[in-house]
Formats: structure tokens, C-alpha cells, sequence
């Protein structure tokens, strides 16, 4: 743990780099995975009775939609971060 975040609230809110790589990292990912597990459970798809137990798979295509988990999107542009977590295109 870093003990700076003890001292400086501002710290571990702003991007303790300590913490970022895991805890940031995985509390994200757990609400994006629940996210990810809700879409899927609202388009039909059968998912675990439990959201931390839903694994996203990279692409889910269903009824002329597409769940996109992970996924670098393709846009016109050069853009640095473009890799959402969830990307959910109607066709």
C-alpha cells in the first residue's frame, strides 16, 4: 500500500501511481464487467446468476447487435485511448 494515500486524500484520488496498475485497475474492470453483464442480461444472452461470476467475452453478436468488450475502435481519426471498455453498436 502507498503511504502517501495515508497522508493525501488528493493522492490516491488523482492516480497513485502504487495503486493504479491493481486496485484502480481492478475496481474498474469490476464495474465495467457488471455493466458488461447487465447489457448482456437486457439483450436475452443466458449470463451467470451472478455478476462476478460473468466473464465478457471480446465480441457477442445478437439480434443484428454487437457487445464489444476490450475492443481498439476504428474511427477516422488517430486517437490515443481508443480502446472502450464497452462498446454496444445497433445495427
Amino acid at each position: 500500500m502507498c503511504y502517501k494515500a495515508e497522508v493525501h486524500t488528493k493522492h490516491s484520488v488523482a492516480g497513485c501511481t502504487t495503486l493504479v496498475p491493481s486496485e484502480y485497475t481492478i475496481r474498474h474492470n469490476t464495474v465495467a464487467g457488471y455493466i458488461h453483464w447487465r447489457i448482456c442480461k437486457r439483450m436475452g444472452l443466458q449470463v451467470t446468476d451472478k455478476y462476478y461470476g460473468h466473464i465478457p467475452e471480446r465480441v457477442i453478436n445478437v439480434n443484428g447487435a454487437a457487445i464489444m468488450w476490450d475492443v481498439p475502435a476504428v474511427t477516422d481519426r488517430t486517437i490515443p485511448a481508443n480502446r472502450p471498455d464497452i462498446v454496444l453498436r445497433d445495427k
